[in-house]
C-alpha cells in the first residue's frame, strides 16, 4: 500500500516533535541543578515527566502514522493536541518572564499551524481512508 505524501510528511513532523521534547527533557534533568538554584516556577519534576511522557507519545503515533495503523491516527490526533494544550496551560500558570508576554503571538501562531495541519491532513477524505481496513486496495487509489 502506498503511504501518501502528507501523511509521510505529517509523521515525520510529528517525530521530530517526539524528539524535541526527549531533547528538551535530557536539557532540564542535566540542568536541574542550576534550575533549582534558580528558583524557576515550573516545578522540575513535573516538567521533566512531561516531556518524557509527550514525547513517548508522540513518537508512537510518529510511527503508527507512518505505518498506516488506525491507532496512529487516532494517537495522532489525541498526542499533538494534547501536548499543545498542556503546553498552554504551563504557559499561562507558570510564566512570569516579559518575554513569554513578548511570544504569545508567534507561539500562538505555530501552535495554531500545527494544530490545523494535524487535523487537516488527518480528515482529508483521501487520507482518511488509508486508516480505514475495511476499505480495499482498489478504493484506496
Amino acid at each position: 500500500m502506498r503511504r501518501p505524501l502528507r501523511v509521510a510528511l505529517l509523521s515525520l513532523l510529528v517525530f521530530i516533535s517526539g524528539g524535541t521534547q526527549w531533547i528538551r527533557a535530557s536539557g532540564l534533568f542535566t540542568r536541574r541543578t542550576l534550575l533549582t538554584e534558580l528558583d524557576v516556577s515550573l516545578p522540575l519534576p513535573y516538567a521533566i515527566l512531561s516531556a518524557v511522557v509527550w514525547g513517548g507519545l508522540l513518537l508512537a503515533a510518529a510511527i503508527g502514522l507512518w505505518r498506516l495503523h488506525r491507532w496512529g491516527r487516532r494517537l495522532g490526533l489525541i498526542a499533538v493536541t494534547g501536548s499543545q494544550v498542556q503546553s498552554w496551560l504551563d504557559r499561562l500558570l507558570f510564566a512570569r518572564s516579559d518575554y513569554e508576554q513578548i511570544s504569545t503571538g508567534f507561539a500562538l501562531s505555530l501552535t495554531l499551524i500545527l494544530l490545523a495541519l494535524t487535523w487537516g491532513v488527518l480528515f482529508w477524505p483521501s487520507v482518511r481512508i488509508h486508516f480505514d481496513p475495511s476499505t480495499t486496495k482498489t478504493q484506496r487509489k
